[in-house]
């Protein structure tokens, strides 16, 4: 064996390696663990942000209850608009 031979046969086990050893994209495309996860994320997040717009009205403005209540339900429809969004774009795949 000639160092031309050796070299062909080192470069065609390193090529046979490589495909062997890389990683095979999946079809799946998020677990129900990541999926449930990006919902409640949307969900509670909104939900975050409606109240504390509620408290700093509520502050500012001197309406104790109110601003909370209203901004908590604005956070919570815009949080299962997102919700609603993201099943849209599931579906369409």
């Amino acid at each position: 064996m000639d160092k031309d031979d050796k070299l062909k046969d080192l470069k065609d086990r390193i090529q046979t390696a490589e495909t062997i050893n890389t990683p095979q994209p999946s079809n799946k495309k998020n677990s129900g663990a990541g999926f449930g996860f990006k919902i409640s994320t949307e969900i509670i997040a909104a939900l975050v942000v409606g109240v504390g717009i509620g408290l700093i009205v509520d502050k500012y403005l001197g309406t104790k209850p109110f601003g909370l209540i209203i901004f908590f339900i604005f956070g919570a429809l815009a949080g299962f608009l997102n919700v609603y969004r993201v099943m849209r774009r599931i579906e369409k795949q």
